[in-house]
């Protein structure tokens, strides 16, 4: 049976769309946000100028769409869902600290571009705090589980313990120690672990 022409076209659009994120992330990265034009991304993206507007739009619903895809990443449902399950605190730490490096290494020039573009475009901002406001709740459902298995450490709340684990695993420290210093990033993830385990959970 042919496929349905509907089905047909709207599989084109999204690979197109695709295509157009996937040139934009290119020329964002290189260029940086302010110097990369519709133009270069048209050109990357093998499609007319008009074609990156229609499909997806100008700069900053492009850049919109590539934090998304971060944010909506399915790596996080994923290490929330194992948290869920996780019988000890140990386990918990460990797979907050293995789901997070996975997320920085997936769309570490994503986030880096933010965190620059964020410093002049006042759009990027308002991106960048409706990112960390969604990668703070992921953090608090962390803490709620550690909480929920009686491990904190003695006089330790969800809220301190929220604070804690979004000060050694949110947004800007992955970027801080593999991008601005020198350590690999199975030094950064065995120091951010045994940070966590020594500050929140009881000895």
């Amino acid at each position: 049976m042919a496929a349905n022409p509907n089905t047909r076209r709207a599989q084109a659009a999204e690979q197109t769309r695709e295509l157009i994120l996937r040139a934009a992330r290119e020329r964002f990265t290189a260029d940086g946000y302010a110097k990369a034009t519709v133009n270069d991304i048209a050109k990357a993206a093998g499609v007319v100028v008009a074609t990156v507007y229609t499909s997806v739009g100008g700069k900053p619903v492009l850049l919109e769409h590539l934090v998304r895809q971060g944010v909506e990443d399915a790596e996080v449902a994923e290490t929330l869902r194992r948290v869920e399950a996780a019988a000890t605190g140990h386990e918990v730490i460990e797979l907050l600290a293995r789901g997070t490096a996975a997320s920085y290494r997936e769309h570490a020039a994503v986030i880096g571009l933010l965190l620059d573009t964020a410093a002049s475009e006042p759009f990027a901002r308002t991106l960048l705090t409706d990112a960390n406001d969604d990668y703070r709740t992921a953090i608090a459902a962390v803490a709620r589980r550690l909480a929920t298995l009686d491990v904190l450490a003695d006089g330790v709340s969800v809220e301190r313990a929220t604070d804690v684990l979004w000060y050694l695993f949110g947004i800007y420290s992955w970027p801080r120690l593999l991008r601005d210093a020198t350590w690999t990033e199975a030094e950064a993830e065995a120091w951010l672990r045994e940070a966590a385990v020594r500050t929140l959970l009881r000895p």
